[in-house]
């Protein structure tokens, strides 16, 4: 049987010619070769950002993966997990700080991202394996605050910083698990101040912020912050006495189409008055009319919840502890569990039963002498406390932010506001790039894969800006990224590579293995539009 003439071959194409622009333009390839001190294991740290962003798999599948595509695209994708390994050794080797540097002031200055505004956050990634022998110097696996519900399995603690300006990260490290989140934000800031060249940028996080030594700190080093004010410090307190007793007066300050339900609009009042925490920083109270809807409904579900469980307890039916300090406790676990003790009353009574028994043994007659006996059981009652969930209704919305930059309170507000951009990213971390499960067994090269993982959101979040930016230049209010044409508003890296996924090279060789003839898939509409916007040439997928 003779061989056939010709042989056709396909190469994936994907979206790696998108991610290549990038890394070309920040010139990532030669920051981490220059870093790494080897070109090989520059590629495949490469070879990782582009498998984490389009499909992520764990290191031995790596190769497989990277198989059918155009071996220019994944640097010839012969890298087994031995290397990608001790690529990863190599990286937690360096110096990842001063990287980490030139990697971001590169993206900064290719893409022109504003810097005068940075959001903190933090957020736990789960581990699953033992790990009982970790390395000193790395982050330790342990178990802490998860984030992710689980307080069974180790966990490391992800902290990322972005910027207002498309939330793009500029900053991440990564903590052992049981690190708190306020013992963070001042070295944090410092490294911020070190990285941007300058203190007077807005530093925005949420409550673990507030505490009195980093803030101060922050100030006296001419820096600027905004953050929410948490409920258990006493300026809260004496805010909701006078709330109580009608001594607070409210004035309308914007109002938007809420974010959660795009049917209603979000109406946020401010409290007049001047008003200030107690190191002298000014503090504003702000309510909103879709938190206030929230907060009740959230409040609601809770006591429903609650006394749905004291109901079960309180069942006549049900086998009852047999003492009050028992029951008791049964009662305040139940409320504890849907932090319902202040809108439920509890009480526990002792009700008399009484029962009779036989004197002797054998079957009862009519002259069976009897003893009565008295037994005194715990009864459980419950009911809403009306006036104490009429207390908590008076401050449903509200909210307190403190400051000390020169700033109105819409400006303030505005800001603050922001905060849940930083919250996607950490979504794309977990749901899109898929971080956990973990394949690895070391803790040195999960340190070292956490600054992959920076790597992959940073090229995420930069196609993203480009991409919404150019959208809005041209005046596009939306693009057919989605599933069957729908439109996007804010299209993301997820909906990108879905759109390139089927996008192949097609190469035509004769029997004696010479080259023939070249052609790809045509562009779809969509697909040509994208290019477009994030002024690539199309010439990249010819």
């Amino acid at each position: 049987m003779s061989a056939p003439p010709f042989q056709l071959v396909h190469q994936g194409l994907g979206a790696l010619p998108i991610l290549d622009a990038v890394i070309e333009r920040i010139g990532l390839e030669h920051q981490l070769t220059e870093a790494l001190g080897n070109t090989r294991y520059a590629h495949a740290v490469l070879l990782l950002v582009k498998n984490i962003v389009v499909e992520r798999n764990a290191l031995y599948a790596v190769a497989e993966w990277a198989a059918p595509y155009d071996p220019a695209l994944v640097y010839g994708g012969k890298f087994n997990d031995d290397v990608l390994a001790r690529a990863l050794d190599r990286l937690f080797q360096t110096d990842r700080a001063s990287l980490l540097t030139g990697v971001v002031l590169q993206a900064v200055k290719a893409d022109g991202v504003d810097l005068s505004q940075i959001h903190q956050d933090t957020t736990s990634v789960k581990l699953t394996g033992a790990y009982q022998k970790q390395q000193s110097r790395a982050v330790q696996l342990v178990r802490g605050f998860s984030k992710d519900h689980r307080p069974d399995l180790r966990q490391l603690v992800y902290e990322l910083s972005v910027t207002h300006d498309g939330a793009i990260p500029v900053l991440f490290k990564a903590h052992d698990g049981n690190r708190t989140d306020d013992s963070l934000h001042w070295d944090n800031w410092q490294m911020l101040r070190g990285l941007i060249g300058r203190s007077d940028f807005l530093y925005v996080a949420d409550s673990k912020l507030c505490v009195s030594e980093t803030l101060l700190n922050i100030d006296r080093n001419q820096g600027r912050f905004i953050t929410i004010v948490p409920r258990t410090r006493g300026e809260v307190k004496d805010f909701q006495a006078k709330v109580e007793a009608s001594l607070v007066r409210w004035e309308k300050l914007l109002a938007k189409r809420s974010s959660r339900k795009y049917e209603r609009i979000d109406v946020y009042e401010v409290a007049t008055g001047l008003y200030q925490l107690q190191e002298g920083f000014r503090l504003y109270w702000f309510r909103s009319s879709e938190k206030a809807r929230r907060d009740w409904n959230e409040r609601e579900e809770k006591i429903a919840s609650a006394m749905d469980q004291l109901r079960a307890l309180a069942n006549p039916e049900r086998k009852k502890a047999k003492t009050e300090p028992r029951l008791r406790k049964q009662a305040d676990a139940i409320l504890a569990r849907f932090a319902a003790e202040p809108w439920i009353k509890v009480d526990i009574a002792l009700q008399q039963v009484v029962t009779f028994q036989q004197l002797t043994r054998g079957r009862a007659s009519a002259d069976t002498a009897y003893r009565k006996v008295v037994h005194w059981l715990p009864r459980l009652s419950y009911s809403r406390d009306e006036n104490a969930i009429a207390h908590a209704q008076l401050m449903d919305g509200v909210f307190p932010l403190t400051s000390n930059a020169n700033l109105d309170a819409k400006a303030v507000l505005r800001a603050y506001k922001y905060q849940p951009k930083l919250e996607k990213r950490h979504a794309l971390l977990k749901s899109g790039l898929l971080v956990a499960p973990i394949f690895l067994k070391k803790n040195d090269r999960i340190e070292a894969l956490m600054f992959v993982y920076f790597l992959a959101q940073l090229l995420c979040a930069l196609i993203e800006r480009q991409l919404r930016n150019a959208m809005r230049q041209n005046r596009l209010t939306h693009i057919q990224i989605l599933p069957e044409d729908r439109p996007s508003a804010t299209p993301t890296i997820e909906q990108l590579v879905r759109v390139f996924t089927v996008r192949y090279r097609h190469l035509l060789f004769s029997e004696d293995g010479q080259l023939l003839q070249t052609f790809t898939d045509p562009l779809t509409p969509i697909q040509q539009q994208i290019l477009d916007l994030l002024s690539i040439s199309p010439k990249a997928y010819a």
